[in-house]
């Protein structure tokens, strides 16, 4: 992103140009600026900002005050500037893309000094704010610098693909003015947040959207997002006809048109199937685009959130020439965003499953590619949750340390709750210490929050693994073919449900499972699985060695 102007917060508040010259601004456009920075995605209600700065004038002046206030702060930013800064009847917005936030808690209070006199409603405002940043502040400096890290990347970074959900009509008749498009739209949007797949304007800010008459490709230039998606909704009864359009917004073409039902109460308490259902089609649709790119596109003309979710698709391919070329994308990304954590993650990841998957030909460069790349990208960010993850991956898959894996993965989920690769992961891993009843619970949570499309099999292949292992046999068949039937060759998903089988007396049909595992990975046998697989290291080694023996795998 370029950015336009830069702003200081702490010590005394100044706007600055990009070059660094300072603008100055009367006290009025300095709060009114503050307030509008400090806002969720730079927007303000013309209401709080009328009486937050003059609280004590009649309405009518209040109204005139901030309309002369927008157009005097517009004619002292500059021209480009002014950009950034629009307004519509109800609300102010102040785009923050193009904006570098200026924060070091330790030059000062936020806006130290800084004052409105006579305006307690503002006065009552700037105390709240930097009561908060003072608590912020108490966490620590490693704290700071990672909460600083992650906002640049946030604002700064596209390497997810960016996505806004406007309005939906309504479009029962005689009920035109009720807001049940906007509900609807807005449990999409919480859903395609939840799905960690994509980066997601928020709600409130979509809804602007539709106050003015934009085009798409207008719309992906103010919001900055790829891909749009409207519709309507028709209600008859309690089922609830969603009709989605999903729209690439930058070639302004219509993707797909599709119906979807479902109960209007699941969709009021946050549990609409049809909305999860459309939330996994926007992601196979955006996934399988990227997929196409990478196919035939050279790589360096790729943007880079098509690069990365290409990336974490294939390299859950079965197909190797894929698996490779996953990490021939991700190199390609690591050279232009050497030091973004995400992006060193997931190329960490790639080689955890190389040697998951019996690819490896030197298990131990592959981990110590691991480890590098874990290290690297908790220098670059202390607290993210995906390389905490990763670190546990290597300590629980790789080095068979459970007890350092589950701490990697407790804080992973301290950074974010719902990383559903470390709960998955940790749910593998307290199987293997004997607490199956928690670790089917952190793996059922998982897979409910698992990422959309290939990954899939993934969880349902370790979900299986831990009903293994509370000797759930008929869950863990089940599960195992789950994971099969988008990975017929994944080694781990074939020895689960043979040894299942096998356990349950389906003798069989256990040999016949490990005729497959066979055929896929010829060099599978009971000296190379007590070496690399990670139960070897626990109490369920003896029943699992003997019921793939038994089965047929070879010493």
């Amino acid at each position: 992103m370029v950015t336009v102007l830069k702003i200081k917060r702490f010590g005394a508040f100044g706007v600055f140009t990009a070059a660094g010259d300072e603008l100055l601004l009367g006290a009025k456009h300095q709060a009114l600026m503050a307030l509008l920075v400090t806002a969720e995605n730079g927007i303000r209600t013309r209401a709080f900002l009328e009486n937050t700065l003059w609280s004590f004038a009649q309405p009518e002046q209040a109204k005139a005050s901030l309309r002369t206030a927008l157009s005097t702060l517009r004619r002292h930013i500059g021209y480009e500037a002014s950009q950034l800064l629009s307004a519509n009847r109800e609300r102010v917005i102040f785009n923050l893309d193009h904006v570098e936030m200026i924060d070091d808690p330790s030059k000062g209070a936020f806006m130290e000094g800084f004052e409105l006199p006579h305006e307690a409603v503002f006065a009552d405002w700037i105390t709240e704010v930097r009561k908060k940043y003072r608590a912020l502040d108490v966490q620590g400096q490693a704290s700071r610098e990672a909460t600083s890290y992650q906002r640049k990347y946030v604002t700064s970074d596209a390497l997810l693909p960016s996505i806004a959900v406007l309005p939906f009509a309504h479009r029962t008749p005689g009920e035109a003015e009720t807001s049940l498009g906007s509900i609807v739209a807005e449990e999409l949007s919480r859903q395609l947040s939840r799905s960690q797949a994509f980066s997601v304007m928020s709600f409130l800010a979509s809804q602007h959207l539709t106050s003015v008459d934009l085009r798409a490709t207008e719309i992906s230039q103010f919001a900055q997002v790829n891909y749009l998606v409207s519709g309507g909704v028709c209600l008859r009864g309690d089922n609830l006809i969603v009709q989605v359009d999903l729209h690439d917004a930058q070639r302004e073409t219509v993707i797909w048109s599709r119906e979807f039902q479902g109960s209007l109460s699941n969709v009021m308490m946050g549990s609409s199937t049809a909305l999860r259902d459309v939330t996994g089609q926007i992601g196979q649709t955006v996934v399988g685009e990227a997929i196409r790119l990478v196919g035939f596109k050279p790589l360096s003309n790729l943007d880079n959130h098509t690069l990365l979710m290409a990336a974490i698709v294939m390299m859950q391919s079965t197909d190797l020439e894929r698996f490779n070329k996953a990490h021939e994308v991700l190199t390609t990304l690591m050279e232009r965003e050497a030091q973004h954590p995400a992006v060193l993650a997931w190329a960490g990841i790639w080689h955890v499953i190389r040697v998951q998957r019996g690819l490896s030909q030197d298990r131990g460069r592959d981990r110590l590619m691991a480890e590098n790349l874990a290290e690297t990208a908790l220098v670059q960010d202390p607290a993210f949750a995906l390389a905490h993850t990763l670190r546990g991956m290597i300590y629980s898959h790789l080095t068979f340390d459970f007890a350092s894996a589950e701490a990697s993965y407790d804080l992973a989920l301290r950074d974010n709750p719902n990383e559903a690769l470390a709960l998955l992961m940790k749910g593998a891993t307290r199987a293997l210490q004997g607490e199956t009843a928690e670790a089917i619970a952190l793996t059922e949570k998982a897979r409910r929050l698992s990422p959309i499309g290939p990954q899939r099999y993934y969880f349902d292949s370790f979900a299986a693994s831990v009903n293994l292992a509370a000797r759930d046999y008929e869950r863990a068949i089940e599960l195992a073919d789950r994971s099969l039937e988008d990975n017929a060759v994944f080694p781990s998903s074939l020895s689960t449900k043979a040894i299942a089988l096998q356990l349950s007396g389906r003798t069989k049909e256990a040999r016949d499972v490990v005729v497959s595992l066979l055929r896929s990975t010829p060099s599978f046998s009971i000296t190379q699985y007590m070496e690399e697989a990670a139960c070897a290291r626990s109490a369920l080694v003896g029943d699992w060695v003997g019921a793939l023996r038994e089965a047929g795998v070879p010493d």
